[in-house]
């Protein structure tokens, strides 16, 4: 399997301002995601890293760092220039890089905490995972609904658009048999989303969900299996610092990490801190 991540840090990049707390903040996800990881990894399994700033992530085991810059980073926006289409040319890069391999793409935020070899069996079998279904966008209220109605029966390609749902694209889990059909085609359907004037939120979000969908035997949440913390970021970031800094402070090592990993319930912290988060929702107090 070849798991995948994007990371940059640079604001005039990304498009909006990134001071170096969020940079620092971003990294210790990702940093963090790869150790959970690590802690099931196979040794036929590699971890790539496309990011601008390589420095931190060479010399981990079993991580491919990709270096990109500002150069690469405009070109894959594409001529609509939308930054959400480049998770669509990582993805395609490292398909085309190795076609016979599964791919998982997964952002900063996530972490793993069911069993890696059941994700491997599903994908064996040619079942597409993502994140989480979040349903059909006819029955929205917002601007995915925007999106979809704007593109509603038209073809891109080999593909209709008609009711499919949308998954969340902080985990796409591609089946070695299909990764470079699913990110040529979800390019495709990206692409010409944005030059129908699609509502420029969610497109690579859609496109990867009809994609995967059309090339797979069916469509499983991957929420079983890993988390993915974006609604209460605050509580896990707390989590992520506290573990680094007891880390820096005893001098461990990235295998001293991945033996701290293996012996955490993660599943135990995640109920932990949505406890705190509903509590901070009622009292309007932090925890």
């Amino acid at each position: 399997m070849n798991i995948v991540y994007f990371v940059l840090s640079n604001s005039s990049v990304v498009g909006r301002r990134i001071d170096s707390s969020q940079s620092s903040i971003v990294h210790m996800q990702v940093g963090f995601s790869i150790r959970t990881m690590l802690a099931q990894i196979g040794a036929e399994d590699t971890i790539y890293v496309a990011t601008d700033t390589p420095t931190l992530y060479c010399g981990m085991p079993q991580v491919v760092v990709i270096p990109i810059n500002d150069a690469d980073i405009q070109q894959w926006r594409g001529p609509h220039d939308f930054f959400w289409r480049v998770k669509i040319v990582v993805i395609q890069k490292i398909a085309q890089l190795s076609p016979d391999k599964d791919i998982m793409y997964l952002d900063g935020d996530t972490y793993l905490y069911g069993r890696l070899d059941e994700i491997k069996q599903l994908l064996a079998q040619g079942v597409g995972m993502m994140h989480k279904d979040e349903g059909a966008n006819s029955d929205r209220k917002d601007n995915a609904f925007k999106m979809w109605h704007a593109v509603k029966g038209h073809q891109y390609g080999e593909v209709t658009i008609d009711e499919q749902h949308m998954y969340n694209a902080g985990v796409v889990a591609i089946p070695a048999t299909m990764t470079v059909r699913v990110a040529d085609m979800a390019l495709e359907i990206c692409d010409g989303m944005l030059d129908d004037h699609a509502e420029p939120v969610l497109v690579e979000q859609y496109a990867l969900s009809v994609a995967l969908n059309q090339c797979s035997s069916r469509m499983v949440e991957a929420r079983k299996w890993i988390g993915h913390y974006w609604h209460y970021k605050y509580y896990w970031s707390l989590y992520i610092s506290k573990f680094f800094a007891r880390s820096y402070r005893m001098g461990n090592t990235v295998e001293d990490n991945i033996k701290a990993i293996r012996r955490i319930n993660l599943k135990r912290v995640h109920h932990g801190i949505l406890i705190k988060r509903t509590l901070a929702k009622f009292t309007g107090r932090i925890y």
